[in-house]
């Protein structure tokens, strides 16, 4: 047997929406339904793409910390870039989100170095980090957003 969880979830959300899993006899009841059901569509969106979107980014910061190395003369930033750009070569959520939750973190810190930095080189790198930021933002949307 395969579980789908994005058609479970599909199907509880309409359910939800539809007032068939409680009986809503009050206007608050119908609400908290009609939202119940909502919040499972979203998931059931962003469940969809969540591999491909974290390993998207997880790729974009390995490749901008690759870049950037050369530039980061704190020898500690750079090793915790070199070891939280590390990868176990997994595709399940779980690790990926690991993974992706230490890069941001080190993302956050190389960007407020770069953006103190003169010159091309770190300005491409400093371009380049907006610029994930931006996709990342778009990978994250979903086509319905309600709330």
């Amino acid at each position: 047997m395969s579980v789908q969880p994005m058609k479970i979830a599909q199907t509880l959300a309409a359910s939800f929406l539809m007032g068939q899993v409680v009986q809503p006899r009050t206007a608050y009841e119908t609400k908290s339904s009609m939202l119940a059901g909502v919040l499972l569509m979203m998931f059931a969106e962003d469940a969809d793409k969540m591999a491909e979107r974290l390993h998207e980014e997880n790729a974009a910061m390995r490749e901008i910390f690759t870049d950037a190395a050369n530039l980061v003369s704190d020898l500690e930033l750079g090793d915790r870039m070199q070891a939280t750009a590390a990868t176990k070569g997994s595709l399940r959520v779980s690790v990926l989100q690991v993974e992706n939750d230490g890069m941001r973190a080190v993302f956050t810190e190389l960007q407020e170095i770069v953006e103190t930095m003169a010159g091309p080189a770190a300005a491409a790198i400093e371009q380049r980090m907006w610029s994930e930021l931006q996709a990342s933002a778009r990978r994250r949307s979903l086509a319905s957003q309600p709330l």
